[in-house]
């Protein structure tokens, strides 16, 4: 059975959901973040358990729009010119927060516009903030080290994660050293690592400007089931199941349940 959540202003606590599958569609912060400066400003809507804007700068930008809709009528959308940043984040909050090593599921949809003039391999990234209390950083996966050399343009990929490789910054050993790593590996290689947020964005070095999106990302946790965020530009249709209201009211409180609008998009799927 797969929930659907509407989220407009959206704590939730997922340490008390029943172990299944959830949609929360998430639509706010309303808007597109932008900042020219150079020194990384967080948008509206800062704050554990909800996404927002966070590290752009230098005329990079990130927002829900309806330029790329996919599974609905948005996504959340990335820009800016040679050398921007942008991200959008969701830390967990304490109880939420999960050992890397019960990640049972990782994947999400993303895009560039033929339009992106930066290097053909460069693809907005899928991140996890990590720590064990002394090393701390992210994990980063990128098409480029998974097989993908060249983005494909002007389609989402649907590119699940679980099983790839990933690079790490910060204190985490190696750092922007070593790219043949998976999950599984630094379970191995750093016991204990928690995950904090998760992360998604553009830039920070690029050469070329680049547009593009990302939607559906999913991440599954070992007893708490697994969750999918979907972006859109407003609400969608509200028809709820007798049996979702249900799961609704004990798992999530009241807020409000809808049936999601599944539009049809040209999409790839890479394992």
């Amino acid at each position: 059975m797969k929930l659907t959540i509407t989220a407009a202003v959206t704590a939730i606590a997922f340490t008390h959901t029943a172990a299944g599958a959830a949609t929360v569609v998430v639509t706010t912060p309303a808007g597109v973040f932008t900042n020219n400066g150079p020194t990384n400003m967080a948008g509206p809507g800062v704050g554990f358990d909800q996404w927002f804007a966070n590290n752009v700068r230098n005329g990079g930008s990130a927002g829900i729009t309806t330029t790329n809709p996919n599974n609905g009528n948005g996504s959340l959308a990335f820009s800016g010119p040679a050398n921007a940043k942008a991200d959008f984040e969701y830390y967990f909050s304490a109880p939420n927060q999960f050992l890397l090593s019960d990640l049972n599921a990782l994947s999400y949809d993303y895009y560039r516009s033929s339009s992106s003039t930066a290097g053909s391999q460069y693809a907005p990234a899928l991140r996890l903030s990590v720590t064990n209390g002394t090393q701390t950083g992210y994990l980063v996966y990128e098409g480029i080290y998974n097989g993908t050399p060249v983005s494909p343009v002007n389609s989402f990929i649907a590119a699940n994660t679980i099983s790839a490789k990933f690079w790490a910054t910060g204190s985490l050993p190696d750092a922007f050293n070593n790219y043949d790593r998976t999950l599984s590996d630094w379970t191995t290689l750093v016991p204990n690592l928690r995950v904090t947020a998760l992360s998604t964005g553009i830039g920070s070095g690029w050469n070329g400007s680049f547009e593009g999106a990302v939607d559906q990302i999913t991440f599954g946790v070992a007893g708490r089931g697994t969750t999918t965020f979907n972006f859109e530009a407003g609400a969608v249709a509200a028809v709820p199941e007798t049996s979702t209201w249900l799961m609704m009211l004990v798992g999530f409180g009241m807020i409000g349940t809808t049936a999601r609008y599944r539009r049809r998009t040209t999409k790839i799927a890479y394992a």
